[in-house]
């Protein structure tokens, strides 16, 4: 199964922190799960970070990519079919990095780790 990981979830994920529910991380966990983290949710990490309302304990630059592949993610780019897709979704969230996740998620067929119940609008596939 693919399964895109949220910002909340990866953070929840790489600190070990109980806020990431059990279900999460054993799909995220799971050999039969490919683990993808989109290029997107690096963004809003780094951006979030720049505008120092995120935290971590971990650089947001090109050690990052290693950090996520220790942990037995793939980095996935962000493609233009999703990119068209988001464009097109209802506006039924105005966060661009939720609804570029949301896209890309319909357009992979994949779940998605999250504790934002926005995807269910999308009809997306949430693991929480």
């Amino acid at each position: 199964m693919n399964l895109l990981i949220d910002s909340a979830a990866l953070v929840w994920f790489l600190e070990g922190a109980s806020d990431l529910s059990e279900e999460a991380a054993a799909a995220i966990e799971s050999p039969a799960s490919r683990s993808l983290v989109s290029a997107a949710t690096w963004w809003e990490l780094a951006v979030k970070a720049g505008l120092g309302k995120l935290r971590v304990p971990y650089a947001l630059g090109e050690g990052f990519e290693g950090l996520l592949r220790e942990n037995g993610f793939e980095v996935l780019p962000v493609s233009s079919a999703a990119l068209d897709r988001a464009a097109r979704l209802p506006r039924h969230h105005r966060d661009p990095f939720d609804r570029l996740l949301a896209a890309e998620a319909l357009e992979l067929s994949a779940g998605i780790a999250s504790p934002n119940d926005v995807f269910d609008a999308y009809g997306v596939r949430r693991i929480w």
